[in-house]
């Protein structure tokens, strides 16, 4: 299509281009036919066809000292200055057309898209129904609020210890089939995905004394906390691999959800936070590979 419309515009181009000079030559044969020049005769031949033409639509002659001047040259001449506008005038309609095609099969593929997207969201939707369980990790930072040059790496190291050992032991005695890792961060696995505003509402709470007792410590408390929703089945290890990549976004004190967790948690109808796009961050594995991430921040509905 594309082809069939560059060449019809390319045709009327030419025409175009081509139309001021042919304008021309009718000029300059006018002239040489005022001033009775010989060369006259033998220039006009390819050009007569069209004079006698126009001096029959367009029938005009003035008497000059006695002579009768033929005006169909010059009428000749004014008319492709005509055409030369009259071809721009077409090039710039197939440039509307093709445009208008193009904008119909935008419009078709989007559509396409939509209903691709439509499809692929419903059945992520119905996947997602499955996901019964939520994974969560939590990552602290500590820093001394003064005297930054004075290490105190053990003493953080060991309150964040404490307090990862604390959550385990918390939630192991509240939440059924619930376990923890720790390392350096705390990762937690949760079966009750319906429970998830209780277990993260007494999670917050945990923090919030952690940071008032660090505060009075002279202690800065940061952390990051990511949530998503997998399979009862779900292979453990890759999920923390996965919220790995979404800790590794650095959303400071900020509560992070993945899209399979938001459609999952928005089936509740008495969900209690709602859910702040962030939009797509990407994670590079290598400078040609890399996934992309629609993330949500959490926040509590006002009241």
């Amino acid at each position: 299509m594309k082809k069939f419309y560059t060449t019809i515009y390319n045709f009327f181009i030419i025409l175009k281009v081509i139309c001021p000079v042919i304008s021309f030559f009718y000029a300059l044969l006018w002239f040489l036919s005022f001033f009775n020049l010989a060369i006259f005769s033998t220039l006009n031949i390819p050009f007569e066809p069209f004079a006698q033409f126009a001096g029959e639509i367009l029938p005009f002659n003035i008497d000059y000292e006695g002579r009768l001047i033929d005006m169909s040259y010059i009428i000749s001449s004014g008319l492709f200055i005509g055409f030369h506008y009259l071809f721009g005038f077409f090039a710039d309609r197939v440039i509307d057309l093709y445009n208008f095609e193009e904008m119909k099969q935008l419009e078709k593929r989007n559509k396409e898209v939509k209903n691709v997207n439509e499809i692929l969201k419903k059945e992520f939707e119905q996947e997602v129904e499955k996901y019964t369980r939520f994974t969560l990790l939590f990552s602290l930072e500590l820093k001394p609020a003064y005297n930054l040059s004075v290490s105190r790496k053990g003493e953080f190291d060991l309150l964040k210890k404490d307090f990862y050992s604390h959550i385990v032991k918390d939630i192991g005695s509240k939440y059924k089939n619930s376990k923890g890792i720790i390392s350096d961060k705390l990762f937690l696995v949760c079966d009750d995905i319906k429970n998830f505003d209780n277990f993260i509402s007494n999670f917050i709470d945990e923090v919030k004394l952690l940071n008032e007792s660090n505060t009075k410590k002279d202690i800065t408390t940061e952390f990051s906390i990511s949530v998503n929703a997998i399979k009862p089945v779900g292979n453990v290890f890759k999920a923390m691999e996965f919220l790995e990549k979404i800790d590794s976004f650095n959303y400071k004190n900020k509560l992070i959800c993945t899209s399979a967790f938001k459609v999952r948690y928005e089936k509740n109808p008495l969900a209690k936070f709602k859910l702040i796009p962030l939009g797509i961050s990407r994670f590079f594995i290598e400078p040609d590979d890399f996934e992309d991430f629609e993330l949500f921040n959490m926040k509590l509905k006002k009241k």
